[in-house]
C-alpha cells in the first residue's frame, strides 16, 4: 500500500499488543462516531479523493493532443525568432477563425 507505515510486527503480534491495551488507535471511538454520523465516512472519502495526489502535470485550460505537423523550415525559424512563448503564440494564431 503506497504511503502506509511499515512495521516489523506480524498480525498476531499486533492483535496481542491491542489485547494488552498497547494500541494507540481507539477504534471503538471511531465506530461510535461513524454510527452517530454516517455521513462522515462519505465526507472523508470525498476529501480524500480531492487531496489524492494525481500523476503528471495538471491540465490547464483545454486538453491538448500531440500531433506531427510538417512546416517549412523558414516558417519555423520565423516563429522561433519571435522569442520565448512562440509555441503558445502559434497555437493562438492557428486557433483564430477566418472571417
Amino acid at each position: 500500500m503506497h504511503g502506509s507505515k511499515r512495521t516489523s510486527m506480524t498480525s498476531e503480534q499486533m492483535r496481542a499488543a491491542r489485547a494488552r491495551g498497547e494500541s494507540r488507535s481507539d477504534f471503538a471511538r471511531v465506530r461510535r462516531e461513524v454510527r452517530r454520523n454516517p455521513t462522515v465516512v462519505v465526507e472523508d472519502r470525498a476529501i480524500g479523493a480531492l487531496i489524492a495526489r494525481k500523476r503528471g502535470r495538471p491540465v490547464v485550460g483545454e486538453a491538448k493532443e500531440a500531433i506531427s505537423l510538417r512546416v517549412p523550415v523558414s516558417v519555423l525559424k520565423r516563429w522561433r525568432a519571435s522569442g520565448p512563448g512562440w509555441q503558445t503564440r502559434m497555437v493562438q494564431t492557428l486557433g483564430k477563425r477566418a472571417p
